[in-house]
């Protein structure tokens, strides 16, 4: 539509020449002026004429002048100038001076100020002053290049029309278009049909939209995808800075990582090239795929009012892991009081003491010196050493310091640490588990403190869930790396598994082989199972949980420090009460949607109460809670907009139902019966037809006649 309301207002604006008042060509000067015939018509040949009409002076080698149709045929070097800004030049030149068209032939170019089109056929209107091509033409604008198989070129606002194989060439990016129009002064471009433009490492396709050359900025309003390698992004209306590397992506979002295997979707979001990332919000969710077996595909939902996914190297997350640590061991040393974890020397020294063991003498101190922290991190920034000088002392400590005082997003940088007393600091309480790495300092590091791979991560924020067809959960924000295929969910997450229910603190979702492998329960952990229908809740608790998963359902979970159990048992013989247990360490075995058994592993305490001596306190463990309700049911319970299309046919249907009963019995029957009680319509056909038709068999002169 669009298209043809274009080149009709390109026929208005050509026939608006022959409304023009016609002045008259006049020959200002010529070498020789000789009077013959050609093609039996009367002429003139003028040798290097000079022509002039209204503000445009047109000059050649030789011409042909018709005085009566005052027109004339140049040839060679022929040259129009109008009003001192506009030239044309060709070989050949047949012009009517009643329209003011020019038919310019071979070799033609036009230059506007810094605009020069060429072509072999140029059309150009000195009066609208408007000029067209139509077998391929190509215009030269700065630093920009256009060619097409059609063009218009409006001198007046400086903006040409391309159709057909439509190319624009800048230093940044190339374009193929259908249709297009360029000003040469504001050098956008505007699109009007399918549309590729290819920059240097990304590729956006749009059917309407505009994009500035000058400054690469870009906004698209159809059918718009942005690619960059493995990514692509589409939105209703994108708009992006190439130069800032900024994108702002509105309305049915769809972020694709195909490397990640990620999709994010919503209908606002912001696009960053520097770190690949994308936030989206406003119906945000993302999905990625698990395997059940080898055969059957899953998905995972996961929905939360704002999800953000970069990329990252794995030694800059592993640096931000290292400094959440270490800044978590010195508010933990901070907020304690002496004789017990941990005692302060003076204001400077904290000591850290390693309770893991139950034996005081084989406790570990951890000695970290704030001052020397400060020092070393002052030095690091203000006088920082040349490559090839090596660190004095110090080599643990100086890792250390760095992983704590680093910003995350700044690399390693150890020549530039200056190195103090390693026995004042111990960067680690167990040597961790290493393999084959590089040495730094002659310390062996894990594999991910100097990995330079990069890895996507994602964090939601504020209200998530997750639906999965066997696993389901809530909670305030949850963050996953791909780098270690661990889901994070923070702030008193609930998670549904069969018939379970888990909850604590913090827990983390490992998956493995694109299948939930394990997960872990930190801090108030606490395992609610019943039965359907049923007021009786088994309950196991403790202070952390590991639980694995087989075949992605629920198998075994180890309960690890203060454990404690409510179980209800189901054999006849003891069947009518409840065991309440406690112990430092229990396992539970699950099967299907049940718990089958639990083992204590140390020192258990039983108590048995018959249902009678029951009450409610010894019914439920401290951090009890059951909220089946809130389970997600279906990914359509956690994504508002697949829920909206859901919940449209089954609003819309009883209403349907309904009028299919009374209409028939009502309307049908009154509009049936309308017409024969209707005056108007019985008379009106009583009345014209049949009277028009009865005229002729009872007109008097007819009778008389026979």
């Amino acid at each position: 539509m669009k298209k043809s309301l274009l080149f009709f207002f390109f026929i208005c604006i050509s026939a608006l020449a022959f409304a023009q008042q016609v002045t008259q060509v006049q020959l200002l000067r010529s070498d020789s002026f000789i009077g013959l015939k050609r093609n039996g018509e009367n002429t003139n040949k003028v040798i290097n004429p000079v022509f002039q009409q209204d503000n445009a002076t047109l000059t050649c080698d030789s011409a042909y002048f018709y005085l009566t149709k005052n027109s004339f045929e140049a040839f060679g070097n022929v040259h129009i100038n109008q009003a001192d800004t506009i030239n044309i030049y060709s070989d050949k030149l047949n012009y009517d001076g009643n329209t003011k068209i020019a038919i310019l032939k071979n070799n033609v170019k036009l230059t506007d100020n810094d605009a020069v089109l060429t072509t072999n056929d140029l059309d150009y209107n000195l009066g609208t002053k408007i000029g067209q091509y139509y077998n391929g033409g190509k215009i030269v604008n700065d630093k920009n290049t256009l060619t097409s198989r059609n063009g218009y070129y409006f001198t007046n606002n400086k903006d040409a029309y391309f159709r057909y194989n439509v190319i624009v060439k800048s230093p940044d990016v190339l374009i193929k278009s259908d249709t297009l129009k360029y000003n040469t002064q504001s050098k956008i471009a505007y699109f009007f049909g399918p549309t590729n433009i290819y920059g240097k490492t990304d590729t956006l396709y749009t059917e309407n939209g505009q994009y500035n050359t000058s400054n690469d900025r870009a906004a698209f309003g159809k059918n718009n995808l942005y690619t960059q390698k493995a990514k692509s992004l589409k939105g209703d209306s994108l708009f992006y800075d190439g130069v800032a590397g900024y994108g702002r992506a509105v309305k049915n979002i769809l972020f694709i990582d195909t490397a990640q295997k990620i999709e994010l979707r919503g209908n606002l979001g912001i696009y960053k090239k520097g770190d690949e990332s994308i936030t989206v919000s406003n119906n945000a969710y993302m999905t990625f795929i698990t395997e059940k077996d080898s055969v059957t595909k899953d998905s995972v939902w996961l929905t939360a009012d704002t999800l953000k996914s970069r990329v990252l190297r794995k030694l800059d997350l592993y640096a931000m892991q290292q400094a959440k640590i270490e800044k978590e061991k010195i508010a933990k040393a901070d907020s304690t009081e002496t004789g017990e974890v941990a005692k302060k020397i003076d204001n400077n020294v904290t000591i850290i003491t390693d309770s893991l063991t139950k034996d005081s003498s084989k406790n570990k101190q951890i000695i970290i010196d704030k001052s020397k922290i400060d020092s070393v991190k002052k030095v690091a920034i203000e006088k920082p050493k040349k490559v090839s000088e090596k660190p004095k002392n110090s080599r643990t400590e100086a890792i250390a310091i760095e992983i704590a005082t680093r910003a995350p997003n700044k690399t390693f940088n150890y020549q530039n640490i200056k190195a103090v007393n390693e026995n004042k600091l111990g960067l680690y309480r167990v040597k961790p588990k290493v393999i084959a790495v590089p040495k730094i300092f002659d310390i062996e590091l894990p594999p991910e403190a100097t990995d330079t791979a990069k890895i996507r991560i994602v964090l939601a924020y504020h209200k998530v869930k997750i639906f999965k067809s066997d696993f389901q959960a809530k909670a305030d924000s949850a963050f996953f790396s791909y780098g270690d295929s661990i889901m994070r969910i923070y702030k008193n997450p609930l998670v549904w598994a069969q018939g379970s229910q888990l909850g604590a603190d913090t827990m983390y979702v490992q998956m493995k082989n694109k299948k939930i492998d394990n997960m872990d329960l930190i801090r108030k952990s606490i395992i609610v199972n019943s039965d359907k229908d049923s007021v009786k809740f088994n309950q196991v608790a403790g202070k952390n949980m590991k639980a694995f998963f087989k075949n992605e359902k629920l198998d075994v979970v180890f309960v690890n420090g203060n454990a404690e159990s409510i179980y209800f048992p189901t054999d006849s013989a003891s069947s009518n009460g409840m065991m309440r247990s406690i112990t430092s360490r229990m396992r539970i075995n699950f099967d299907k949607d049940s718990v089958m058994s639990i083992a204590f592993l140390r020192k258990p305490e039983h108590n048995y109460y018959p249902f009678e001596q029951l009450t409610e306190e010894l019914k439920t463990l401290p951090n009890f809670s059951w909220k089946p309700k809130e389970r997600p049911k279906s990914k359509e319970d956690i994504i508002p907009s697949l829920a909206v299309k859901k919940t449209k046919p089954t609003v819309k249907k009883p209403f349907k139902e309904v009028p299919k009963v009374e209409k028939p019995l009502y309307n049908d029957k009154v509009k049936q019966a309308k017409p024969a009680f209707e005056p108007p319509k019985e008379e009106k056909p009583l009345y014209n037809d049949k009277l028009k038709q009865a005229k002729p068999a009872y007109e008097p002169k007819k009778e008389g006649m026979e």
